[in-house]
């Protein structure tokens, strides 16, 4: 799924949804981005969440509570849901403000996110990665 405005997309890797939110985002892309992260959260193919906020310029408060229902839900299911970066400053400075940094699993870049994607699914999360990692 690929929005209009080339804002948000989604695609798998590794057997983890990837969803990534880039430039501006704010009321007007509430639905699209609770709908990539709902989805995610739905797919029986996928073993975790990835949210990748690099490209991510600006986000408000409308943005934040679809990050935090999102990972809300993936907790009720015990879903791993991990944002990577790197943040830009104003990401950054959303995210201290309003102390999500301190509840949201958060990595500094894609790589390190797959990896704690992977930790945080256990013992079944490395036998998986290990079966779909080419040596």
């Amino acid at each position: 799924m690929v929005s209009d405005r080339q804002r948000i997309d989604v695609t798998r890797q590794d057997r983890v949804t990837v969803v990534s939110f880039r430039d501006d985002l704010d009321l007007t892309d509430e639905a699209e981005a609770y709908l990539a992260l709902s989805g995610a959260l739905r797919d029986t193919g996928t073993t975790g969440t990835l949210l990748d906020l690099a490209g991510l310029a600006f986000a408000d408060s409308t943005t934040l509570n679809v990050i935090l229902r999102a990972y809300n839900e993936h907790q009720d299911v015990q879903r791993p849901f991990v944002l990577c970066g790197p943040y830009q400053t104003a990401i950054i400075r959303l995210l201290e403000i309003t102390g999500a940094d301190g509840a949201l699993e958060m990595t500094d870049g894609r790589a390190e996110g797959m990896r704690r994607v992977r930790e945080l699914l256990g013992p079944l999360g490395s036998d998986q990665a290990s079966a779909s990692d080419p040596q």
